[in-house]
């Protein structure tokens, strides 16, 4: 019963083998491609806003950031469209609910409202899970929209960014913002309810 298996085993290995040379005669021109592209823009400089006890964000320096009592607890926008960006306004929620409801009431209104999910991902912001939403198709003037939800067991942050065209440039300035986002120590260490 061990020869199959180790036939199997022979078998891969020289359809691996074989594939190499192909794999490496192509590597050369991949190279000069990637050489043959534009430097990507350094991103801008960006300063933390603090709110309160909750959470810490960080914005390109220049935008202008508020805070108010209610939600949405931070509002930032940059000072409108530049050569490389266009005009970006950023939004933070907080909530004392878990990431199962705010997410579940979030995707309902998204699509009650029509609004085109044009990819999603998961990744890790704070040591914890975040759900990323890239939407289109958004009346009232900035028609796309980056939504980040980061999910504590009985708090949820929504990162939001409104923008208007989508250049190349915009992803890495974005993700900049959206993973800077950090709850406070004094809010990871309150005490939670079960």
């Amino acid at each position: 019963m061990k020869q199959p298996a180790i036939w199997g085993l022979v078998l891969g290995t020289a359809a691996l083998t074989a594939g190499v040379p192909a794999a490496l005669a192509q590597a050369p021109d991949a190279l000069v491609a990637a050489e043959a592209a534009p430097a990507a823009p350094a991103l801008p400089e960006l300063e933390t806003t603090r709110y309160e006890d909750l959470f810490s964000i960080a914005f390109p320096v220049g935008w202008q950031v508020s805070a108010q009592p209610d939600a949405p607890q931070v509002v930032a926008d940059s000072a409108g469209p530049t050569d490389s960006l266009p005009a970006i306004r950023t939004e933070i929620t907080w909530q004392e609910a878990p990431p199962q409801a705010v997410v579940g009431e979030s995707l309902e209104a998204i699509r009650a409202k029509g609004y085109t999910v044009g990819r999603y991902d998961a990744v890790t912001i704070d040591g914890v899970t975040a759900v990323r939403l890239w939407l289109s198709e958004i009346p009232d003037g900035l028609p796309n929209a980056f939504v980040t939800y980061v999910g504590y067991p009985t708090a949820t942050a929504t990162i939001t960014s409104y923008y208007g065209d989508t250049t190349s440039d915009i992803d890495p300035v974005l993700n900049a913002i959206h993973r800077s986002f950090a709850r406070s120590q004094a809010a990871s260490a309150a005490p939670q309810d079960n």
